[in-house]
C-alpha cells in the first residue's frame, strides 16, 4: 500500500505565499541600468510564475488522489 505524504493545501499556500514574497523583492526591471540585471530580474519573475503555476497543478492533482 502506498503512503501518502502530508501535503495538504495549507502546505501548498505557504509554498506560494513565499515564493510571492520574494518575487515582490525582485527589482522591477525599470530600476536597474544593467541589461544583465534587466534581464536575470525578468527571468527570475517568470520562473517564479511558472513554479507557482506547476505548484498549482500539483496541488490539485493531490488533491483529486491522483498523486499519493
Amino acid at each position: 500500500m502506498a503512503r501518502r505524504s502530508n501535503m495538504d493545501a495549507t502546505h501548498h499556500e505557504k509554498i506560494v505565499d513565499k515564493l510571492m514574497q520574494y518575487r515582490g523583492k525582485i527589482p522591477k526591471t525599470l530600476h536597474l541600468t544593467d541589461k544583465k540585471a534587466q534581464f536575470t530580474a525578468e527571468q527570475m519573475r517568470i520562473y517564479i510564475d511558472d513554479l507557482i503555476a506547476n505548484i498549482d497543478a500539483f496541488a490539485i492533482c493531490y488533491e483529486k488522489g491522483l498523486i499519493r
